[in-house]
């Protein structure tokens, strides 16, 4: 629109230069027709007083004189007369020029002005456009800012969900894990009591009926008992082994669910340094919590274990083990005190995990003998002090405990017939 203005100003002004010479030619051509005018007329004039010379009137002549006056003052008017309309025309020519040329000076300067208002408005609709697209792309970056901060918050809430449903999932597991497995225990620890009750009962029943009867009375007595008790604990460790199994099957749901739980939690941590970085300070945290806890096991155990491979501890048959002189109560036959320590403990963990209601027998003892294979198999376990309860309670549980491989010949030797002091 601004170029179109230009051009049509452009040409404004050319025609009215070519108007302007066109007028000029004109004028000037008006100029010189005029001149040749004059002299025609001046040349006809004298010509006449020529032919006067013929006869000498004195009035003619005044009157031929005041003729020649009068045709002398006439072109003097006359000529004063084109004089002055040619100094008018002149002037009005003149006039007319400066008129055309103010004319001529206002449309250069409108034209001058039309190019810079046309430059001003492309330099305007240029900044115009420019501004535009600065609008428009700050709009596209605020846009994609605005998506991805939309972006973020939607995942962040997905993870928070996702997270929450999670640990309420592990909960509520972990929640209907603990109340069987409480229930379990709580059964097996009314069965536990029962059985022994009954078996004190029927133990001072059977030794005052064997005192009272014959020997043969009394084998007999004994056998029934025998089998009775044999029958009686298959059936408890039927029901214990189905208990065990139970259990062990809660704990491995609720396991994989806690194992699922805490995969998508690592997930949605995997992107956080900083708590990765927690994770790895909080790892070694416990492994060396770990550490001091093995290391006050250690200890635990050699207590408990009361000098375990000292050769007053080991049996004095059988081919036990007996640690010589000078090596001290945790070494014996090359097994080192923190192979012993951790054995034992393992020992001691397996008979707690299958022995229940642990608070009715606080503070309570029981010296147990236990005999095992190479491979780990527990070959006999028998009483040898303590609560009578309790040690009832603990043959019951280590029946139905199995033990790890020792990690040694050595640390078998300790162990193939060894003493151990329980306490749950």
């Amino acid at each position: 629109m601004v170029k179109a203005t230009a051009t049509e100003q452009n040409d404004k002004l050319k025609r009215a230069v070519i108007v302007s010479v066109v007028l000029h030619i004109i004028i000037i051509a008006l100029l010189i027709w005029g001149s040749l005018d004059e002299d025609t007329s001046m040349s006809g004039g004298g010509g006449g007083s020529d032919i006067s010379a013929v006869m000498v009137d004195p009035s003619a002549v005044v009157d031929q004189y005041n003729r020649q006056q009068q045709q002398q003052a006439d072109a003097q008017r006359a000529a004063q007369s084109r004089q002055k309309k040619s100094e008018q025309q002149a002037e009005e020519l003149q006039q007319k020029q400066a008129a055309e040329q103010q004319r001529l000076k206002e449309l250069e300067k409108e034209r001058l002005q039309a190019q810079e208002d046309a430059k001003e408005q492309q330099k305007q609709a240029a900044e115009q456009q420019k501004q535009a697209a600065e609008q428009q792309k700050q709009a596209a970056a605020e846009q994609q800012k605005e998506a991805q901060e939309q972006a973020q918050k939607a995942a962040a809430d997905a993870a928070a969900k996702a997270k929450a449903e999670a640990a309420k999932q592990q909960a509520d597991a972990a929640a209907k894990a603990k109340a069987e497995a409480d229930k379990v225990a709580k059964a097996q620890a009314d069965a536990q009591k029962k059985a022994a009750a009954e078996a004190k009962k029927q133990a001072e029943a059977e030794a005052a009926a064997t005192a009272a009867a014959a020997k043969k009375q009394a084998e007999a007595e004994a056998k029934k008992q025998a089998e009775a008790d044999a029958k009686k604990q298959a059936a408890a460790d039927a029901k214990a082994a189905a208990a065990a199994e139970a259990k062990e099957k809660a704990e491995a749901a609720a396991q994989a669910k806690a194992d699922a739980a805490a995969k998508a939690k690592a997930d949605a941590a995997a992107e956080k340094k900083a708590e990765a970085a927690a994770a790895a300070k909080k790892a070694a945290a416990d492994k060396k919590a770990a550490a001091a806890a093995a290391a006050k096991e250690s200890e635990s155990v050699d207590d408990l274990f009361g000098g375990l491979a000292n050769s007053k501890n080991a049996p004095k048959g059988g081919g036990g083990a007996s640690a010589p002189a000078g090596q001290g109560k945790n070494k014996a036959a090359g097994a080192s005190g923190a192979d012993i320590a951790n054995y034992g403990s393992q020992i001691k963990a397996a008979i707690e995990s299958r022995f229940y209601d642990a608070s009715s027998y606080a503070g309570k003892t029981c010296t147990l003998r236990i005999k095992m294979e190479p491979d780990g198999t527990l070959r006999s376990v028998t009483p040898e002090g303590g609560d009578p309860a309790l040690c009832q309670a603990a043959v019951a549980a280590a029946r139905q405990a199995k033990f790890p491989k020792p990690p040694t010949e050595a640390v078998y030797e300790i162990f193939k017939n060894a003493p151990l002091d329980f306490k749950p």
